[in-house]
Order: C-alpha cells, then structure tokens, then sequence
C-alpha cells in the first residue's frame, strides 16, 4: 500500500476513533445531567406521649423540608446523591417534659427541656454499580452519608428527619438470590445535626457495625412462593445478633391471599462494651431469643393478621436507683429483649406482635397479637384507609425487693390508625397518617417499669418533584 494511502486511512481511523469517543463520553456526560432528579417532602409532625404513671407529656409540633438529589450515571457506572434536612419547632407546650423525639432538646434558664430546629445534610454518598455485561450478577455499593436498611441495621424515617449512617452499603443479585452487606461507623440520629461515633450506655465508642442479608424467593405452582431469609449485625466488642424469616404465600378462592411464616431473633454479647443494659433498664446478660408466628390474609379491600410471639432476655440486674425518673416501688422489672446495636443507633425489628407504643418484649412474656384494616376505595372514598389491632403479652415476672417474691404480670395495647391518601389531581403526593395506642398493666408490673401510655402521634406529608 502506498504511504499516502496509510496515512490516510491511519488519519480516517484516528478521527472515526475521536469522533466516536468523543459522542460515548458526551453520551455518558448526558445521562449523568439529563438522569438526574430532585424530589423532596414537606412533612410537619405531632406527638403527644402521655405517661399516666409519671403524670408526664412529652411531645411537639414540627415542620419539616427534605430535599434529595440525585444525579444520573455517569458511564453507566458512577452517580452522586444527597439529601438536606431542615427542620424547625411550630409549637411545644411549656408543661411538656421533653421533645426529644422530634427535635433537639436544649436546657433552658429554668432547667426545662426547650426543643430547637436544626437543618443538616444528611446524606452525601457515592454509588458505583457494577457493569451490566456481567452475567447473572447485579448491584452497586454506595458510600457515604446515606440511609441503611440491610441486614439488622436500620435508618428511621418516622420523624421529622431521617436518620441516616456513615460507611459503605453493598446491594445486588446473584443468580436468584439477593444479598446485602453494609459497614457504618457513625450516625446522625433523627432528632441531631452532624454524624456522631457509635457508643454504649457508658459512652464508650463501639468502632463499626457490620451487618449482612441473603434471601431466596422459590416461585411455586399456581403463583405460590416459599421466600427465605436471613440478617445479622456484628458491633464490634459489643452484641451480634442474627434472625431467620419464612414465609409462605398462597392465593385462595379468587384474589384472596393467605400468607404465613415464622420469625427467630437471637442476640449475643460479644465483648466488654456490652453491660447488659439499655436506657438505664435491665435488658439481659449475655444471650437473649424472640420467636414469632404470624399469619395475614388479604381478602377484597380488608387486610387481617394475627401473631404471636415468645422472648426469653434473662437478667441479673435491677434498675432502680440507675434512672432519676424511675420511682422506687419496691419492684425489679423483668429483662428484655434488646435490638439496636448501640445507645445511639436503630436495629430492624419487625415482629407484628409488638404495639405502637410499648414493644413487648420482656423476659418469659408471650404475646398475642390480631390486627385489621380496611380500604375504602371500593365505597367511593379513595385513599382512606381504617385500621386498628390488639396486642396482649402475659407470663413475665417482676420481683418484689422486699420479700423476694415473683409475681406474674401482663401488659395489653389497642392501637388505631388513619391513613387518607389525597387522590385529587391538585394534591397529588399528599398523604395523611394518624397513629394512637393505648398501652396499659397490671399493677405489678406497673410499679415495676412506672408505665402507662398514651401515644398520639400525626404526620401530614407532601412528596413533590423539582425535575
């Protein structure tokens, strides 16, 4: 081939090659932009939890912004994301104790508890998803700032802001089976500004938490499915815990759909910083268990369930005198099962036996629960839903200090919620909430845990899209 000739098929390829890099990183660069989204919620909040035992209203009237970002993928490969949360106090009554729930609380002159707004970013993350050209696997790892739900560990959105974590979340599927993995070190609580370290109930700081899932969905004959799945969280020196799930979903007569399962939870001590308490109550020593049947059929526009459950959290301690608020009756309250990973994080615990405002969860207490609610779409009211459930736990025993004696107690909760949906076209994206359980005891177990309760709790939502 002539030289001429080389040279310009060298130049034809050398600029077929720029044009074509040029377009697939302009491609890339434009889905980066043109992908990305910016979406928030105005929420404003209420809670107003009443302890009849302490003759003590806790509570406040909040509104909320949250405004989230995030970006597109850049080569298919990378995007960016965050999310701003401001919150600020509408009202707070003077006699309430505190409002911790919703807000920061600061002392005043008068040494009362005065809730503050706050505005925070709240999350600040990086996500690398792995290339679509890889069989049979799928996913991304995120990390950052950002809200974590694998494994045990948890995020909360029920308040004015959500609580969120530090560290890296790892997402996907593998063949048929999903997993999870997450490593966080620090978190912003949903009532704080600024990430924190993690520490038990002395204020020693627990370095990392680790937490990991795999579920396995069988689909059966008929659109019946078998799922399994498994959880767990490591705190370093502190507690690991693990829980397995099985559940069965089968349709019956027309579009009906019974499902059931079961549920076990066990935690374990896993080193020094575990003291065997939590928020200045017994909790257990060294090992505590939950196990949980439940069942739910769906059936037209009503939704009934039913469950019980067992805990076994055997304690050595006692409490009195550990808390200020604690009233010295005499009485040493039983164990309890403990699920977060530390004073200032969450833990998953989704047992639909624990109520709305007490989680029922005592050492030897079995509890029942049936629950239902109702859709109202089908008699003309879209959007409205009624819903109400019965929680009842018998079998734990508290201590009588001055003889020794044991006494065998119960506890019982009827909770109630609301949920309207707006379905006009000029509201979409508002929704409304109302929660309210009635918690109540015996008297034993009454002066031993100085509790009863009742938790209103309203939240008024507007999801909304910017672009």
């Amino acid at each position: 081939m002539p030289a001429f000739k080389r040279t310009l098929l060298c130049c034809a390829v050398a600029a077929s090659w720029a044009s074509t890099t040029t377009a697939l990183a302009n491609s890339s660069f434009d889905s980066f932009i043109d992908d990305a989204t910016m979406d928030g919620r105005l929420r404003t909040v209420y809670y107003d939890v009443q302890n009849k035992e302490k003759d003590k209203t806790a509570g406040a009237w909040t509104g909320a912004l949250w405004l989230h970002l995030n970006s597109g993928y850049l080569a298919d490969f990378l995007a960016i994301g965050g999310t701003f949360y401001g919150v600020t106090k509408l009202h707070m009554d003077e006699n309430n104790s505190h409002a911790y729930q919703l807000l920061i609380d600061e002392k005043k002159a008068n040494g009362k508890m005065d809730g503050q707004g706050y505005g925070k970013l709240g999350q600040a993350w990086v996500d690398l998803k792995l290339p679509n050209s890889i069989d049979h696997i799928s996913g991304h790892i995120q990390a950052g700032r950002q809200l974590v739900y694998t494994g045990l560990i948890s995020s909360s959105g029920s308040r004015s802001a959500q609580s969120t974590w530090r560290g890296y979340k790892l997402e996907g599927q593998l063949f048929d089976f999903d997993f999870g993995l997450a490593f966080v070190d620090q978190m912003s609580l949903r009532n704080q500004t600024g990430f924190h370290d993690l520490t038990n109930f002395s204020g020693k700081q627990i370095d990392r938490i680790i937490g990991g899932e795999l579920a396995y969905t069988f689909h059966l004959a008929d659109d019946r499915k078998l799922k399994l799945k498994y959880r767990n969280a490591f705190a370093k020196d502190y507690l690991h815990g693990h829980n397995g799930e099985v559940t069965f979903e089968t349709p019956i007569a027309g579009d009906r759909v019974l499902t059931l399962g079961g549920k076990y939870y066990k935690t374990r001590k896993d080193g020094d910083l575990w003291e065997g308490n939590a928020w200045y109550s017994p909790a257990f020593d060294d090992e505590a268990t939950a196990g949980n049947l439940f069942a739910a059929l769906d059936v037209d526009s009503w939704h009934f369930e039913a469950g019980v459950s067992h805990v076994k959290a055997e304690t050595s301690q006692e409490a009195e005198g550990k808390n200020p608020d604690d009233t010295p009756n005499g009485y040493v309250r039983p164990g309890q099962y403990y699920y977060d990973y530390g004073k200032n994080t969450h833990g998953i615990w989704d047992l639909n036996t624990s109520g709305f405002a007490e989680d029922m969860l005592y050492d030897g207490e079995t509890v029942w629960m049936i629950g239902a609610s109702y859709d109202f779409s089908r008699l003309g009211v879209q959007g409205l839903e009624l819903g109400y459930s019965l929680h009842y736990g018998s079998g734990m025993e508290v201590k009588d200090k001055t003889t020794g004696s044991k006494k065998s107690t119960s506890e019982y909760e009827n909770d109630f919620h609301i949920i309207y949906k707006f379905p006009q076209p000029q509201l979409k994206g508002m929704k409304f909430k109302l929660k309210y359980g009635i918690y109540r005891n015996d008297e034993d177990l009454r002066k031993a845990i100085n509790k009863q309760e009742n938790d209103l709790r309203v939240w008024l939502d507007y999801n909304f899209t910017l672009f």
